[in-house]
C-alpha cells in the first residue's frame, strides 16, 4: 500500500463501523480501507469493540431450573476474536476496472456494483455519477494529464478520495489513497501532471471565484 496522508477522521470511522453513514459515505470510507491498512485496522478493532458492546449488553441471566450449564457467549465471542486464520483460508483481494479515456484503471472491487458508467466530459474533466441520495452525489472524476479545475470554493462539502495518480492544489500534494474533506471554508485549483482518478462526494455544486471560470457557474452542476 502506498504512503498516506489524509484519513477519515476517527470520529467517521466510528460511524462507519456502526452502519450510520449514507452510502455515498460509506463507500468511500470503504473504498479507503481498501487501500489503507491503517484504517482498516481502525474500523476492524472499532467493528469487535461495538460487536463486544452489543454481546454484554444482550446477555440477559437466564432462570432456569434444569441442571443444564449455563453458556458463557461473551467468553465465546473473544475467543473467536482472538483466532488466527491460517494462510490456507486467506484469498487474494479481488479488483475491478474502469475504463476512460484510453486508459485502464484498477480499482478496489466494491466499485464492480457500478459497473454502468456514463462519462460526461467537460474539457479535461470526466464524471460519471455512481449514487444519488437527494442533495448528495457520489461520482467517479477523471482529470486528464496536465488538466486543472478552476480556481473554486464549496457551497456544501467535498469529498475526494484519490484512486490512482497524483494532484496538487494551493495546500498539498495528493497521491492514491488519500482522503480529502473540503467545505465552504476551502478555496483551491486542483491540478494533475500525470492525470488522476477519483471518487467524490458532494452535497452542493462547486462554485468558482476567480476571473474567466465563473462563467462556469451555471453549467457547475456538470462537476456535481
Amino acid at each position: 500500500m502506498t504512503n498516506i496522508t489524509y484519513h477519515p477522521s476517527d470520529e467517521l470511522l466510528r460511524s462507519h463501523a456502526n452502519g450510520e453513514l449514507p452510502e455515498s459515505l460509506s463507500v468511500a470510507v470503504s473504498l479507503h480501507c481498501e487501500l489503507c491498512s491503517e484504517c482498516k485496522n481502525k474500523v476492524e478493532a472499532i467493528s469487535q469493540e461495538l460487536a463486544k458492546m452489543t454481546w454484554q449488553s444482550n446477555s440477559q441471566p437466564m432462570c432456569t431450573e434444569s441442571n443444564e450449564p449455563t453458556v458463557d457467549y461473551t467468553t465465546m465471542l473473544e475467543s473467536i476474536m482472538q483466532l488466527d486464520a491460517g494462510d490456507s483460508y486467506l484469498m487474494s483481494t479481488p479488483t475491478h476496472h474502469v475504463f476512460i479515456a484510453d486508459k485502464t484503471f484498477e480499482v478496489p472491487y466494491l466499485l464492480h456494483r457500478y459497473d454502468d458508467l456514463k462519462w460526461n466530459q467537460l474539457g479535461a474533466v470526466s464524471r460519471a455519477r455512481l449514487i444519488e441520495e437527494q442533495d448528495t452525489r457520489s461520482n467517479l472524476l477523471h482529470i486528464a494529464a496536465g488538466g486543472e479545475i478552476p480556481n473554486h470554493t464549496h457551497k456544501g462539502f467535498e469529498l475526494t478520495l484519490l484512486l490512482d495518480g497524483s494532484f496538487q492544489d494551493e495546500s498539498a500534494h495528493y497521491q492514491k489513497g488519500d482522503f480529502i474533506w473540503l467545505d465552504a471554508s476551502h478555496e483551491h485549483s486542483p491540478k494533475t501532471t500525470e492525470g488522476c482518478l477519483c471518487y467524490t462526494v458532494q452535497n452542493a455544486p462547486l462554485h468558482f471565484t476567480k476571473g474567466l471560470s465563473k462563467l462556469f457557474n451555471p453549467i457547475g452542476g456538470l462537476l456535481y
